[in-house]
């Protein structure tokens, strides 16, 4: 109950910057919760941690569409990792014969990403702590408040200061290269409006159909206000042979095998 409450009331409060702090002051601390997806070390009062712990599931569209299009012995890329909820699913979904590889630029969500992998006994996980773009170097993340790790990006959404922390960029193509990944399964895209740069900057990725199924969800006015335009994503990966269908409420390009 109280639990609840303080979910209710913290989560409504604005700025996020000041519910995260006073979650800090109230000793809100992470802890492992059961799901039917797996065991996940939750932040109680954040958007992932209240949906997972109020209803049991989050984005559930995209686990379904996880579902149809992963298999054992798979290949899956989450891009944008985030917490790692996606990768611990995928990673089940693809057993210990298939191979995950998990991109997050957040220092601060290594090791809950590595408690994550722990707690559900997953070993056929890579972690890569870098962000994607259109070529190397490096780059400012903007750190979204506790509350939504989620919304965190290469570009500040927010109209006031946010930390910011220093991150490795690499190409979609060296990530790849590095991990000697020939062939992807599916690849999960959800990275706050940079999905142009990370598509586009590695061009024959998709060229050559090294990704099978592309999950991509695209963040239109993050992209307009970079003077970015989504459909030249979209028109580019029609031209490599991609069909584009809406699979449990979520866009998947897909190729032929």
């Amino acid at each position: 109950m109280y639990q609840s409450i303080l979910q209710a009331v913290l989560m409504r409060v604005r700025p996020s910057t000041l519910a995260a702090f006073l979650k800090s002051l109230l000793g809100v601390r992470r802890v492992p919760l059961e799901t039917p997806q797996g065991v996940f070390f939750i932040d109680p009062v954040s958007v992932m941690g209240a949906a997972l712990s109020q209803q049991g599931v989050y984005e559930r569209g995209m686990i379904q569409t996880l579902e149809q299009c992963l298999m054992a012995g798979g290949t899956f890329v989450d891009l944008g990792a985030n917490e790692g909820y996606f990768t611990v699913i995928g990673a089940r979904l693809c057993g210990a014969g298939g191979r995950v590889i998990a991109i997050e630029p957040q220092t601060r969500l290594q090791p809950v990403i590595e408690e994550n992998l722990r707690l559900n006994s997953l070993a056929n996980v890579t972690l890569v702590n870098a962000a994607v773009g259109e070529q190397a170097g490096t780059a400012l993340i903007h750190l979204a408040a506790s509350t939504n790790t989620g919304s965190s990006g290469l570009h500040c959404a927010t109209k006031y200061k946010v930390p910011t922390q220093e991150v490795r960029v690499m190409t979609l193509e060296q990530v790849l290269d590095e991990q000697q990944v020939h062939s992807v399964d599916v690849m999960k895209v959800d990275i706050e409006g940079y999905e142009f740069e990370a598509i586009l900057g590695s061009p024959r990725v998709f060229q050559e159909h090294r990704v099978r199924a592309l999950a991509l969800e695209l963040h239109p006015s993050l992209l307009n206000s970079r003077g970015k335009d989504c459909s030249e994503i979209e028109r580019f990966l029609a031209s490599c042979g991609y069909m584009c269908e809406l699979t449990f409420g979520n866009t998947v390009w897909s190729c032929a095998p």
